[in-house]
């Protein structure tokens, strides 16, 4: 049979010299792994016949830590030693060793199966350098590299947001600290790309976990035979690159609204000189000169104003344009957040009733989520708080503010119609032009706590 060498995880399930002692009479070596962590690099970097798993190791089920073992050393026998064989699921082919007072002759007696057959071709061998190179990649990234196999459990993890093996055997539904509408919308962009309906997921999202904005790519994990075995993923932090495009959004808010109310000012002022023009009759050559120059200064404040309310990014060709797709999945939490991050302070708060994802034109859903905030800003104060949550059609924004005493209610988007003596009056009328543009409804209602509830409906959400 010749030197074997069998890998044993963990200080409180097998003891190893009691185990090493009952293999007494086969020529086999014992490596005690103390640290979880490292298994699969230990794995991929060393050689090994067979792995014995406790049952539970760092509070991880040894069933859970052998999905992604299977996965990845397909032929490594692993033998569960004081699990249950009734607990291992169908189609996981592990070796599961009850508990008993012979624990570790049992077990020697697994290991010595295991050993009489044809020995592991990936984990018996010393590493190819793509297999290094690949280990290496996941662990030193700093962002979060991860594969799952065809039912979308872990089968590998980097160390970029988590222990490399903490969610192991897991779909994203049975890992705790993922928000639940977060977690079945992964499921299903996995599934996709398993099933083969799509061949790339990239979706941005704002989690109350460490990274608050987070981007993710999922691609196929093919096989040998070209056939799709399950996903690769890549989740990267991009807090910082928000924050910018967020005090970046704040300073061009802030030159628009310098450039609108300049030029109100300057026309008002062209008004009056065009009126003392008229009273100019008679000075015909002084007169046009005059004319010419106001009217320049007209044409230069519709520049301005043009220029400033324009797109930050730079203005698009129209061929440009049509070659952008304006509708697309996005987080309704992530869009909230970005947009309530530019307008509030730290007096007022942002929270979420339910989240989902819906097919949006981005910019537009902005522009009308930062005209329902800003009108809670103003009615309520700058304490208030903002609830946006989910309904069965839609989504709502509600405040707990005084509410907006106006009868009929639906004043309150008529064109004019301000409660503020400062404001305009266009804010609520152009947030419903915007959301029927999209095909959306707009309507208000009292929140739970008697302050306004703005309620859109008929969106594409993903359920």
């Amino acid at each position: 049979m010749g030197g074997k060498s069998v890998l044993v995880v963990g200080d409180d399930g097998v003891d190893p010299a009691t185990l090493e002692s009952a293999l007494a009479e086969t020529p086999a070596s014992i490596t005690q792994l103390s640290d979880l962590t490292a298994l699969f690099d230990t794995l991929t970097r060393s050689m090994f016949h067979a792995l014995v798993l406790p049952a539970i190791v760092d509070g991880q089920s040894g069933t859970d830590i052998a999905y992604g073992v299977r996965n990845l050393f397909p032929d490594l026998p692993v033998i569960i030693a004081g699990e249950d064989p009734s607990a291992v699921p169908d189609g996981l082919d592990v070796t599961a060793v009850e508990s008993s007072t012979r624990l570790e002759d049992n077990v020697a007696e697994a290991v010595r199966d295991s050993l009489d057959g044809e020995p592991p071709s990936v984990a018996g061998r010393p590493p190819s350098p793509m297999e290094t190179l690949l280990l290496s990649l996941f662990n030193e990234l700093p962002d979060h590299l991860y594969a799952k196999d065809d039912d979308a459990r872990h089968v590998l993890m980097g160390r970029g947001f988590n222990e490399p093996t903490d969610r192991l055997g897991r779909t994203d539904v049975e890992v705790p600290e993922l928000a639940d509408e977060h977690a079945k919308a992964a499921l299903r962009d996995e599934m996709d790309v398993i099933e083969g309906n799509t061949d790339r997921i990239e979706v941005e999202e704002f989690l109350n976990l460490g990274a608050t904005y987070v981007r993710t790519r999922k691609m196929p994990w093919y096989d040998a035979a070209g056939e799709i075995q399950g996903i690769v993923g890549h989740t990267q932090d991009i807090t910082e690159r928000k924050l910018r495009e967020h005090a970046f959004r704040r300073q061009h808010e802030r030159m628009v609204k310098v450039a609108l109310v300049a030029s109100h000012e300057l026309r008002n002022e062209l008004q009056i000189a065009y009126g003392r023009l008229e009273d100019m009759a008679g000075c015909d050559d002084a007169a046009a000169d005059i004319e010419e120059s106001l009217s320049n200064v007209s044409t230069i404040i519709d520049t301005v104003v043009e220029l400033s309310t324009s797109d930050p990014n730079g203005p698009l060709q129209h061929d440009e344009i049509e070659q952008i797709p304006k509708q697309k999945h996005v987080w309704l939490s992530r869009l909230s957040r970005e947009v309530w991050d530019t307008l509030a302070d730290s007096r007022a708060s942002l929270t979420f009733d339910g989240d989902t994802r819906i097919v949006a034109d981005q910019e537009s859903t902005g522009l009308l989520l930062q005209i329902l905030f800003q009108n809670a800003l103003e009615h309520a104060g700058p304490s208030v708080t903002v609830t946006v949550g989910t309904t069965d059609d839609g989504f709502f924004a509600a405040d707990d503010g005084p509410g907006i005493d106006v009868e009929p209610p639906e004043r309150v988007f008529d064109a004019g119609h301000s409660a503020v003596a400062e404001n305009t009056g266009f804010g609520l009328y152009v947030a419903r032009r915007v959301a029927a543009d999209q095909g959306w409804t707009l309507s208000m209602s009292d929140s739970e706590s008697g302050g306004a509830r703005f309620n859109i409906g008929n969106v594409d959400c993903q359920d």
